[in-house]
């Protein structure tokens, strides 16, 4: 961790630490609005019409490298069907089922309601 702070410095304005662990969510609220998105596909020279064939590859090369990260942690990866389940009931059951003390506890996914654009 230090070797990454170090690395990204003059990118980082604070650090976090904690006794357990720290959970984060919310939104990329750069790009959680129209005025946003627009700076986005401009930024990225993106068109409207491209926008699909761009994300896509984005968003698969995320999920490869949490899969790749939880696969070399030896983690679980478990896909829920519904967003209603209890995601922190879930992780804190593997957590104690596994006796993980730091890092990665598991991975879950599921499709979650969200805002959309719409062109």
């Amino acid at each position: 961790m230090h070797e990454f702070i170090a690395k990204q410095q003059d990118k980082i304005a604070g650090t976090l630490s904690g006794f357990d662990r720290l959970v984060f969510r919310g939104t990329l609220r750069s790009i959680a609005n129209d005025e946003g998105m627009k700076r986005y596909w401009w930024a990225n020279q993106v068109l409207l019409k491209d926008f699909g064939a761009h994300v896509e590859p984005v968003s698969w090369r995320l999920k490869e490298a949490w899969l790749a990260e939880a696969e070399a942690l030896g983690r679980p990866v478990q896909y829920l069907n519904s967003s209603q389940i209890d995601k922190e009931k879930i992780a804190r059951g593997i957590l104690a089922k596994h006796g993980i003390s730091s890092g990665l506890v598991c991975v879950l996914s599921c499709v979650e309601r969200c805002w959309s654009f719409e062109i």
